[in-house]
């Protein structure tokens, strides 16, 4: 199967200013070359700590944020060579749904004037269509028609994300980047969202990057796992293949902080010493090396590449051979 997006060597440097006359003296690494496919119909996961690059990704493949270096292909087409204008028309097939339901709604607007917005932007359909096309999407994501006629502040944070996810599905997008949809929600609304955003995924043949910091959340809607480390891809795999067999230390640490319900399958928690290094200054050889208890001399030196250890399985690890045989 051919992907439907495709990543490659992407990377996103934000400049750090110093001094009177404002001269660059070095960058923020957030995304350091990272490489990953979408195929169609699939929801890919991407998971990492705070500050690993997984939400600076999304916008940037999105070109919210523009790529400093890089490819992102989508149906063969580089967007990050499109102009403006034609980036502008891209994004009716490449919507993204952000984490703050309430920030990336305009206050001042209706929710009928924000969904009608889309509509008039991509030039679909005549006046009826459109209100017609608005008036069903809000009863898909579990809204009535009344609502339409009112202000973001009049809901709650569960009904903006639900708004947010229509507007989304509104222009009928290919892919949609999900970027911590339901970190901002209480725990009791969280699986109505992911609940939500299985089923729309089923009924439009959606194809999702779903961003996220919890392994649980992942394991439930997503097919495939991306793990992020400091900008890098360490692993990638199936979620039966990842959950079952991590391979990377840094996946390993991730999966034994899950909570175990059942005491009898409770795991050995793996714990990792010392904070995220800065991507403004990150270590030598492998990132992840001055936490990691496997370490060595050659993980000190030599970036590890993302290689292939079984079927549709990849990881970045020197020493991947030597630590599963333990």
């Amino acid at each position: 199967m051919q992907p439907l997006l495709t990543i490659k060597n992407l990377k996103k440097y934000f400049p750090i200013h110093a001094g009177i006359l404002n001269k660059t003296v070095g960058h923020v690494k957030a995304v350091d070359g990272i490489h990953f496919n979408v195929y169609p119909g699939e929801t890919l996961g991407i998971v990492g700590e705070s500050g690993c690059g997984k939400s600076t990704t999304g916008r940037t493949i999105l070109r919210l944020s523009e790529p400093t270096e890089g490819e992102v292909l989508f149906n063969g087409k580089d967007l990050a060579k499109l102009s403006k204008e034609e980036m502008r028309r891209m994004r009716k097939d490449i919507q993204m749904i952000f984490q703050d339901p309430f920030a990336s709604l305009n206050p001042r607007k209706t929710i009928k004037q924000t969904l009608m917005e889309s509509l008039v932007v991509h030039g679909i359909g005549s006046k009826e269509e459109r209100k017609k096309r608005i008036e069903e999407i809000i009863q898909v994501v579990g809204l009535r028609p009344e609502h339409l006629d009112r202000h973001p502040h009049d809901f709650s944070g569960g009904q903006r994300q639900r708004i947010s996810i229509a507007r989304a599905l509104v222009v009928n997008p290919k892919v949609i980047i999900a970027d911590e949809p339901v970190s901002a929600l209480d725990v009791s609304i969280q699986s109505q969202i992911l609940n939500l955003m299985k089923d729309l995924k089923k009924e439009f043949q959606l194809t999702m990057i779903f961003i996220s910091h919890d392994l649980s959340v992942v394991k439930h809607l997503c097919d495939r796992v991306a793990v992020m480390y400091l900008g890098r891809v360490v692993e990638i795999a199936d979620k039966k293949s990842l959950f079952a067999n991590p391979s990377h230390p840094y996946t390993q640490a991730l999966l034994s902080a899950i909570p175990q319900a059942n005491k009898a399958q409770k795991k050995e928690r793996i714990l990792l010493h010392g904070d995220l290094p800065s991507p403004a200054n990150p270590p030598s050889g492998c990132t992840f090396h001055p936490r990691c208890r496997f370490a060595t001399e050659l993980c000190k030196s030599t970036p590890p590449e993302l290689r292939e250890v079984s079927e549709a399985h990849m990881v970045s690890c020197h020493l991947y051979e030597e630590i599963n045989q333990r």
